[in-house]
């Protein structure tokens, strides 16, 4: 009997192990079409079921194929058609992607497609073309990190900041490959190195250089 006792003693204590290991760092393999990726996460809790893996705590989750990492403190990630897919994050997130950051309230991510949502958010992305930073403040902010494009919405104005150009806009498109940043709906544009206030209905400013190009324009200069 006390054989018996010892025997299940060890065995629950193996299993609560197991348990604390998975609470603080769990890897999960998806495979896509374009090449499989690893996505490795450290948390104070894990929860794991057949289609649904929940989190919480201090987690961290590094996906080094993507160049992408995250600090939150509560996350899912789902399957889709028994594949891991959707990383679902409900709090504040720090992202970190290749070329750029973001602080936002919530976030998705598609692990097939690196493409994802963030939600009040304030997003860094270094410019290719000038090397400057572009820093957008918005109320969501589409991506899609394969072909480094973004776009997002904020009412009253998304809000952009590109050395010495501020600009304000109801809605924002941009191509990091080409330098091409499309500002679309209730337009103002202050370039203070050039002496520019611009109102437009629609803008492209191309980064390299920061030529642009407008629609229904008033324009004020300032002389010296």
């Amino acid at each position: 009997m006390k054989k018996l006792k010892s025997v299940i003693a060890l065995i629950l204590l193996g299993l609560l192990f197991v348990n604390l290991l998975m609470a603080q760092t769990t890897t999960t393999t998806t495979s896509t079409s374009k090449k499989s990726k690893t996505v490795r996460v450290s948390a104070d809790y894990v929860e794991p079921k057949s289609d649904v893996i929940y989190y919480k705590g201090r987690i961290f989750v590094n996906i080094e194929e993507d160049k992408v990492s995250v600090k939150t403190s509560e996350m899912y990630v789902k399957k889709v058609n028994d594949k891991w897919k959707i990383v679902d994050i409900p709090a504040k997130a720090e992202f970190s992607f290749d070329g750029g950051s973001a602080v936002a309230d919530k976030m998705t991510y598609d692990l097939d497609n690196r493409t994802g949502t963030l939600t009040n958010t304030t997003v860094t992305i270094i410019d290719s073309k000038s090397n400057e930073k572009i820093t957008i403040i918005a109320d969501t902010i589409n991506f899609d990190l394969d072909n480094d494009k973004y776009s997002g919405t904020k009412k009253g104005g998304v809000n952009i900041t590109k050395g010495d150009i501020t600009a304000v806009a109801d809605k924002f498109e941009y191509d990091k490959k080409k330098g091409e940043l499309t500002l679309i709906g209730a337009v103002v544009i202050n370039d203070s190195k050039k002496g520019i206030k611009m109102t437009a209905s629609d803008a492209v400013i191309y980064t390299e250089k920061n030529d642009m190009k407008a629609n229904n324009v008033s324009i004020e200069l300032k002389v010296e």
